[in-house]
């Protein structure tokens, strides 16, 4: 979660009218979600086969908008903040559009992350492949998912440094 946040205040820097706290806060709560469902399946069902469209995605994003309304008001945020947070975080891995440039912004840096050498070591054993599939993987699909200019070209440079750190092309 921390490799999310670091992206979203990047991208926040890049998109200084976006309200950098909503998406700060999202992006910090937004896989919450995750520790409320049967850890068992999250692995089988959330990245495995047709990940994209299974249960235990749709689950962890309602369980992460229940941990946001049970933790934000004691923070002393407000019910209009909450129902900004919970709305992005609603969709977040399901949903195919961004609702607004703070939803965008998070959506990306929930991606960027994974075009990092560490997000790439974890990510590709999440989904059983090797790093250079996953690299593929990740130029092919996910790069055309991500919304933003500058998220588009974090994700090129940062996989173009972790093809070279990772030395994918001669382990093909």
């Amino acid at each position: 979660m921390t490799r999310s946040v670091a992206y979203a205040r990047r991208l926040c820097d890049a998109y200084p009218q976006a309200d950098r706290e909503l998406v700060l806060v999202t992006t910090l709560l937004h896989d919450t979600g995750w520790a409320q469902v049967d850890e068992e399946r999250i692995i089988s069902e959330g990245f495995r086969g047709d990940w994209r469209k299974s249960d235990i995605r749709f689950e962890h994003e309602l369980q992460g908008c229940e941990v946001a309304k049970r933790v934000l008001p004691g923070l002393g945020y407000s019910d209009e903040f909450i129902e900004k947070v919970t709305a992005i975080i609603d969709g977040h891995d399901t949903r195919q559009e961004a609702h607004s440039i703070e939803d965008a912004l998070m959506r990306d840096a929930d991606r960027s992350w994974r075009f990092d050498r560490v997000g790439i070591a974890l990510a590709s054993g999440w989904f059983g492949q090797t790093p250079d599939y996953y690299t593929d993987r990740l130029e092919n699909e996910i790069i055309p998912e991500l919304i933003t200019e500058a998220a588009i070209e974090m994700a090129h440079a940062d996989l173009k440094r972790s093809r070279d750190l990772l030395k994918t092309a001669v382990l093909r």
